[in-house]
């Protein structure tokens, strides 16, 4: 077991440094749309509407969280099996994530909060943290995190696109943009330095990174109903989610 003393400051810089992250994501955020190219007077409200508010991104930050939760589980697995110290390594990963899990459950709905399966994983991640219980902290947050992804992805094939439609071939084309021209093709038949064009009422089919436009996107969310979360340059979009307003120039990973 992971001394007291290792314990609580190594958490608590994870901490910090996912309440750092919270706070630039907001600063960096309004500073983007500052430099957004918005004319007439709609887009200016617009504007002003997402520089006052900044709308929580379910599908991007559960994406991210599963992400570091796999690093976590790398680092207490290898400090379990090989060598000891990589779990302390893993420790400010924990308290990042932590944090956020915490920040998750704001973001959840209250009926969703109170189930069985909800307490037990929160007595859990709780119990597992302040035992510096490193592998089941890990995994309980891959659960967590896993768990709630496939539900928004879910929500985003039943609502954006139709369970009837999931198989619809039409959803495996894209346009691209190729020498100044937009192109339909396959997603099979993408390259790596092609750019994706999406327009009002477009399923994304390939995760990717915005590089020209802005818009909203519509997706479903942590509270069970459907949202729109705004997007500009240097935004990630995820699949199954659909444009709601403006257009997106994205990169595919």
């Amino acid at each position: 077991m992971i001394q007291f003393g290792l314990l609580v400051p190594l958490l608590a810089g994870g901490m910090v440094s996912a309440a750092v992250r919270h706070y630039r994501q907001k600063a960096d955020y309004a500073e983007d749309l500052q430099h957004m190219a918005l004319t007439d007077q709609h887009q200016r409200r617009n504007k002003l509407a997402w520089r006052t508010s900044r709308v929580f991104d379910d599908v991007g930050e559960l994406h991210h969280y599963q992400q570091v939760a796999w690093y976590v589980l790398a680092f207490a697995a290898a400090g379990s099996w090989f060598f000891p110290p990589m779990s302390l390594i893993s420790l400010p990963l924990l308290g990042y994530n932590g944090y956020h899990y915490y920040r998750i459950l704001r973001h959840t709905d209250s009926a969703e909060r109170k189930t069985p399966l909800a307490v037990f994983e929160l007595i859990g991640i709780t119990a597992s943290l302040l035992a510096g219980r490193v592998v089941p902290a890990s995994l309980l947050f891959l659960f967590s995190f896993g768990t709630r992804k496939w539900l928004l992805q879910a929500g985003n094939i039943s609502n954006n696109v139709g369970l009837k439609n999931a198989l619809n071939p039409n959803l495996a084309n894209i346009w691209v943009l190729r020498e100044g021209t937009e192109i339909e093709i396959s997603v099979p038949e993408l390259q790596p330095d092609d750019v994706v064009i999406l327009h009002l009422g477009d399923t994304v089919t390939v995760p990717g990174k915005v590089v020209q436009g802005s818009g909203h996107v519509r997706q479903f969310s942590l509270r069970k109903h459907m949202k729109q979360v705004p997007k500009c340059i240097g935004d990630q979009v995820y699949p199954f989610t659909r444009i709601a307003s403006g257009h997106l120039h994205i990169q595919p990973h």
